[in-house]
């Protein structure tokens, strides 16, 4: 491997440089956003670097308590050679500058230096524009082209919701009012929401796509639309006089994650909202990252309204589509979890919030393992992990030894995340490792 530092490539020892590391992902963060790999020192020789259980969390710490606004990385432990290698992806952040240890950095070449106080106001001044949606397009209201079939749907006097929610300025039209009654967006492709199903379980093979390039109201139905196309349907007959249609995720859960993508995305990223669909899992990814206040690995009590877009979830809400700030992401996981799919996976990556969903029986194992998730784990374990926890917990219950990378190839999740789900089943006692580093695994205790 042939690494070389640039103005977007860092390279550390190890994480005993923690203080560095974090000071150049500030610099990243305030810049074109960049990767720190650890394992490797300045001449690109490999350290021969080993991580520990709890080192990624620790590290993960130290940058929330260190920095301002709080950085978000992407974080992929890799095996390299007899070691392994960390890889900490930064993107530019939404809200500069961004602080570290009570300063701000940025990047000059491969150098890491502090920025001055004139150079802190120049980024301040910047990086104070409107939000988003405030903000105004070059159309005036005599060349914009509504979409008559959503004001018929809706009923809507089209020039009283311009008033009244201040979507008119000097006859141009506010991006809020552009993007959700336009007929045909052409001036933002980053709205544009895009969708794929996709043969397995990796965005590799498609199956079928589409894009949505109409008004973000009626994008709600029409994506929805598409995720029915493709997942399954099951008809049940009971005692009930109605028929029970089950279906492989909760639709209202689908839908609630894909009204707050487009709500809360960040609009100002170039990428687009995307709609994963494979195999065994469901994923929604919606550019932007949560607020600092919010704990992605703590989502269940959050209870805090922080939109990032506050036009389109007045107009949202004006349409009855979401019902108040705040409480879509946990109605979210209130749905998956009273369905049977258990806690929906919340994830940061590459500076997007990702939602994923998992069928009952994913990932291919046995039917056996999908009986134990349901049954055995009824009782107290039941009510203290979430899906993914218990499907690395039975896992290692039938295949003793086994270890992450190991565990990250069957279930076909992210080896940080199989990480993460490991150490909370370590803390709570329910497993256990032995042997060595190179040959050992994990085992129920």
């Amino acid at each position: 491997m042939n690494l070389t530092e640039s103005e977007t490539l860092e390279l550390k020892k190890s994480f005993g440089e923690w203080k560095e590391i974090i000071k150049t992902l500030c610099a990243f963060a305030n810049a074109k956003g960049g990767t720190v790999i650890v394992g490797f020192d300045n001449n690109g020789k490999f350290a021969d670097l080993h991580v520990g259980a709890q080192t990624i969390e620790d590290f993960v710490n130290k940058l929330k308590h260190n920095t301002d606004p709080v950085l978000y990385p992407s974080i992929n432990v890799k095996t390299f050679a007899l070691g392994e290698m960390v890889e900490i992806t930064i993107p530019k952040s939404d809200y500069k500058p961004v602080f570290a240890f009570g300063r701000a950095y940025r990047r000059v070449g491969k150098s890491t230096v502090q920025l001055s106080t004139a150079e802190i106001k120049e980024l301040i001044k910047k990086y104070t524009l409107p939000d988003f949606d405030r903000q105004f397009t070059s159309i005036s209201l005599q060349e914009f082209e509504v979409d008559e079939k959503l004001l018929q749907k809706y009923k809507i006097d089209f020039n009283q919701i311009l008033q009244k929610f201040n979507l008119v300025k000097e006859n141009k039209l506010s991006n809020a009012g552009y993007l959700c009654f336009t007929k045909v967006n052409s001036l933002f492709s980053n709205a544009v929401i895009k969708a794929a199903r996709f043969k397995g379980n990796t965005p590799v093979n498609f199956i079928d796509m589409q894009d949505f390039t109409g008004n973000l109201l009626i994008a709600v139905d029409e994506v929805m639309n598409f995720i029915k196309k493709h997942i399954n349907r099951q008809v049940i007959i009971g005692d009930k006089p109605q028929r029970e249609e089950r279906w492989d995720y909760p639709l209202p859960a689908l839908r609630e994650a894909v009204i707050n993508a487009i709500v809360h995305r960040n609009y100002e990223d170039k990428g687009n909202i995307q709609i994963r669909i494979f195999d065994d899992k469901l994923e929604i990814w919606s550019p932007g990252l949560l607020p600092k206040e919010i704990d992605i690995n703590d989502i269940a009590r959050t209870n805090r309204s922080i939109p990032r877009n506050h036009k389109l979830a007045d107009l949202f809400y004006h349409f009855g589509l979401i019902e108040n700030w705040g409480t879509g992401l946990l109605r979210i996981i209130d749905y998956s979890k009273s369905y049977g799919i258990g806690e929906p996976e919340f994830e940061h990556i590459q500076g997007a919030l990702v939602i994923r969903f998992f069928k009952l029986s994913a990932n291919g194992l046995s039917g056996e393992l999908s009986g134990e998730l349901s049954g055995e784990l009824s009782g107290e374990l039941n009510g203290e992990l979430n899906y993914k926890q218990k499907l690395v917990y039975q896992t290692i219950k039938q295949k003793k030894g086994i270890n992450s990378k190991q565990l990250s190839e069957l279930l076909d999740i992210p080896f940080s995340t199989v990480d993460k789900q490991i150490r909370v089943l370590l803390s709570k006692g329910l497993i256990e490792r032995r042997g060595s580093k190179k040959t050992g695994g994990y085992f129920v205790k």
